[in-house]
């Protein structure tokens, strides 16, 4: 059996927050990029949120972790959001979906591996990413996601400039 009759789709990963700019990314994907038989998986990361709790000198005192009912609440909007976005119109274009939902992350690089583990886990054609305008000094600073999985990804990363 060849290899193309042997994988009867492509995975594209469509990584999504609740930006503008992802809905720009999904029409250009379903547009563009889809081929009937493809699959579309949809990747939203949901950083953990901590407050930091300071005293009056500004002396860090402690950190204080969502506890389970805000984070019940935090997963929720986010399936919310992209059943409202993107899973009705995957629907009524008959287009077959995945969605994952991670929790966990911390920062750019820990959050850009995970785009690229997946990539690589479900062997993407493509990862399709938004490229969010930062200053130059917060992006030397801070980084991105998009800069990381542009520099670390096995798979082809498209970073379409939608601001």
């Amino acid at each position: 059996m060849s290899e193309g009759a042997a994988k009867s789709h492509r995975n594209i990963l469509l990584t999504v927050d609740e930006s503008p700019s992802s809905d720009k990314v999904f029409e250009y994907t379903v547009t563009n990029l889809y081929r009937q038989g493809d699959v579309v998986h949809i990747l939203h990361v949901i950083a953990p949120s901590r407050r930091l709790v300071v005293t009056p000198d500004m002396g860090l005192e402690g950190v204080i972790e969502d506890d389970e009912e805000t984070k019940r609440k935090v997963e929720e909007h986010a399936q919310e959001f992209i059943r409202e976005r993107f899973e009705k119109r995957l629907e009524t274009l008959r287009i077959p979906y995945q969605v994952d939902i991670v929790r966990g992350c911390v920062d750019n690089d820990s959050i850009g591996a995970l785009v690229c583990r997946r990539a690589e886990g479900i062997d993407a054609v493509a990862v399709v990413m938004a490229k969010h305008s930062r200053g130059t000094i917060k992006e030397f600073f801070i980084g991105s996601v998009t800069n990381y999985a542009c520099h670390h990804c096995k798979q082809p990363v498209l970073v379409l400039h939608c601001d």
